[in-house]
């Protein structure tokens, strides 16, 4: 899969994305922020792959093209969603992390280690719900991150490894053994991806 091409969490909370449940002829209203960051995002992508817009030109159905791009967006968005679940935003983070009623800065939250961090087709960063265990981190999560660097496996990769079973913890999911197993867990879980990370880099 890849990573989807639209924002997922809005300001300062969790918010699990529903599926699409069509498409309307016509939307009343301003158009949601979202919306109009995505139109600029792909704006700039069709400048990188048609300067001169020769392909666009030779298509004779623009609305037809328009409706199919919009479908894979919604529809590869919402199978993100589906497997790793709702997410925060950088503010959303900041809330949860603060132990005072000030929360820490979203600088903060980008600089902290140990936090999975995705950045979503419009450049938006969000932070899996997965990843905390209350208002925390899963306990042994930055040392599975550091043993997987983005050099070697993309982020919206390892998210997908910590939800998804994994045959050497006897088919449970890292993110679980993570949270439930203690430190035999954590280290069972870090050497997983060190043995997988080591493959990858082969």
């Amino acid at each position: 899969m890849g990573r989807p091409a639209k924002s997922m969490a809005a300001p300062g909370r969790r918010r699990q994305v529903a599926q699409p449940a069509g498409l309307s002829g016509a939307t009343t209203g301003a158009r949601p922020t979202g919306h109009a960051e995505l139109v600029q995002a792909f704006s700039e992508q069709l400048a990188q792959y048609d300067p001169t817009g020769a392909i666009v030109a030779r298509s004779d159905d623009l609305l037809a093209m328009a409706r199919e791009a919009a479908q894979r967006v919604l529809e590869t968005s919402a199978t993100w969603v589906e497997h790793l679940g709702s997410f925060y935003d950088s503010e959303g983070v900041a809330r949860l992390l603060s132990r005072t009623a000030t929360p820490i800065s979203r600088q903060a939250v980008h600089k902290r280690r140990g936090l999975l961090a995705l950045t979503t087709g419009s450049g938006q960063v969000v932070y899996p719900a997965f990843q905390f265990d209350g208002r925390r981190p899963v306990p042994g999560l930055a040392a599975v991150l550091d043993s997987l660097p983005e050099a070697v496996v993309s982020r919206w990769t390892v998210a997908s490894w910590l939800v998804s079973g994994e045959a050497e913890l006897d088919g449970a999911r890292p993110i679980d053994v993570l949270r439930d197993q203690g430190p035999e867990g954590q280290a069972a879980v870090s050497s997983a991806a060190q043995r997988w990370s080591a493959q990858l880099a082969t």
